[in-house]
């Protein structure tokens, strides 16, 4: 008996939990490069690109988003779990990429969706705005999460600054939202409670309140998605 409930456990594990893949090693990677496909290691591919000024200097520089190649036997219906990194691309005056970023966690994997998702493949949005690296994601089941994360260029040290968190979780059958949203520069988190009323057609809130946050500095490279 206990032979046979190690083999079910074995197959659960098996084909509930994905092996983890392998990061991309960023010493391997060019340092400077002509082009945004240098930076794209063997097994790997450009999932999407967003230009934007991340340094203040005036020159469009790049966002990357990068995922692991599909295997050509893949199922196109049911396609498995793939990692994504983002990398950041400063442009130089000759128009040379300098890499200043490489965050291989803080991107969802393809099936990181959970059930909201099914066989689809979850998404994980970059967008630049105001010089700020912004990635959205959204993950669940009956409780929906959506989650915006923030990012600024630090001159001083030449790296991207973790500066804020957004966070949305809703109950898809209650209609209960509990919103955080945390400023990593002042040090102030936001927790609002609402939830959807059918007769007024409209969101009514329930609480609001303010917290104070003990602000550690965490670069892009620290957070992972996972850990929220």
């Amino acid at each position: 008996m206990q032979a046979i409930f190690l083999s079910l456990a074995i197959l659960f594990f098996g084909v509930s939990q994905q092996p983890p893949g392998i990061e991309i090693d960023a010493a391997k990677l060019p340092m400077e490069a002509a082009a945004a496909e240098a930076f794209v290691p063997a097994g790997w591919m450009i999932e999407a690109e967003t230009t934007g000024d991340l340094n203040k200097d005036g020159v469009p520089d790049l966002a990357i988003k990068l995922v692991e190649v599909l295997p050509p036997d893949a199922d196109k219906e049911n396609p498995p779990e793939r990692r994504r990194a983002l990398l950041l691309l400063l442009t130089g005056e000759a128009g040379t990429l300098r890499r200043v970023a490489l965050a291989n966690k803080v991107l969802q994997c393809t099936r990181c969706g959970g059930a909201f998702y099914g066989v689809a493949e979850s998404p994980a949005n970059v967008v630049i705005e105001n010089g700020v690296v912004i990635v959205r994601q959204e993950y669940g089941s009956r409780e929906l999460t959506e989650e915006t994360l923030r990012f600024r260029h630090d001159p001083v040290s030449g790296r991207f600054v973790f500066i804020g968190m957004d966070r949305v979780v809703t109950d898809r059958m209650t209609a209960l939202t509990v919103s955080e949203s945390s400023n990593f520069l002042t040090g102030v988190k936001l927790i609002t409670k609402e939830r959807y009323d059918e007769k007024r057609d409209r969101k009514s809130k329930l609480s609001a309140k303010r917290e104070r946050l003990v602000v550690k500095k965490r670069f892009i490279e620290e957070v992972e998605a996972a850990s929220f």
